[in-house]
Order: structure tokens, then C-alpha cells, then sequence
């Protein structure tokens, strides 16, 4: 003889008490995914902006020295180079040229930088002012 419980739902009850159930394991289960997903591209987030901090510090290092002939004078590592400056020549004028001369680029490390992340930029930005406001 089968006993019956007098507590658990019978019929009809009983599969919309097993499709709820079911339904809530789903979305645990989603939930789950989801968190892990998310946990995997903060991981990867963090990777690329720790590798950029560490090439934003590497480039923090090179030393501007002088601006020679259109030709801007670093210090890579011990290294003394020249680099030309990049610049867009269309929308640079003599006016605007002191308000646009922190944009200016050079090449270091297969890249494009701005001259104000370099190290003594602050120093001789007076300077390379005066002396690039020549080719203008």
C-alpha cells in the first residue's frame, strides 16, 4: 500500500511546484555563468590596464633634452636619440601652435606618444616653446 503525505502538493500542484523549482535552478545557474563570466573579464581588464601603467611608466622615463634643427634630443635608457615631432600641420598654425604644443607626438617603443608624458616636459616646456615656434 502507498502512504500519501498530508504536507507535499499532489496533481496539477505538484508539476507547477517541480517547474518552479526547475525554473529557480535555471537562474541560479545563469547567475552563476554570469558571475564568472564577469569575474573572468575583470581579470582580463586588470591584466591590460596593469600592462599599460607599466608602459605609461616606462615612456614616464625618457628624458627630453633639447630640440636641435626640427629634431627633438631624448634620453631612452641611457641612449641619446633624436625623434622628429608629429604633428598635424593642417590645424596647426603660429596662433593656436602654444595650446596644441602638449598634443605633439613622438615615436618611442613602436608607438605614438604625447611629449607632455615625458619626464622633465614641465621643466622645459618653456624652452622647446621658443625654440620650436621658429618652424611656425
Amino acid at each position: 500500500m502507498k502512504t500519501l503525505s498530508k504536507t507535499k502538493p499532489k496533481g496539477q500542484q505538484h508539476g507547477t511546484m517541480k517547474k518552479i523549482k526547475k525554473k529557480n535552478r535555471l537562474l541560479e545557474a545563469k547567475a552563476l555563468a554570469s558571475r564568472t563570466e564577469n569575474k573572468r573579464l575583470n581579470s582580463e581588464n586588470r591584466k591590460i590596464r596593469t600592462a599599460k601603467e607599466l608602459e605609461l611608466a616606462k615612456i614616464g622615463r625618457v628624458k627630453i633634452l633639447d630640440f636641435i634643427k626640427g629634431m627633438l634630443i631624448i634620453d631612452i635608457e641611457g641612449k641619446t636619440e633624436k625623434r622628429a615631432l608629429l604633428y598635424s600641420k593642417k590645424h596647426t598654425t603660429k596662433d593656436n601652435f602654444k595650446f596644441k604644443f602638449p598634443t605633439f607626438e613622438i615615436k618611442l617603443y613602436g608607438e605614438n606618444y604625447k611629449i607632455s608624458t615625458l619626464e622633465n616636459f614641465l621643466e622645459l616646456e618653456e624652452q622647446l616653446l621658443w625654440k620650436i615656434e621658429e618652424l611656425f
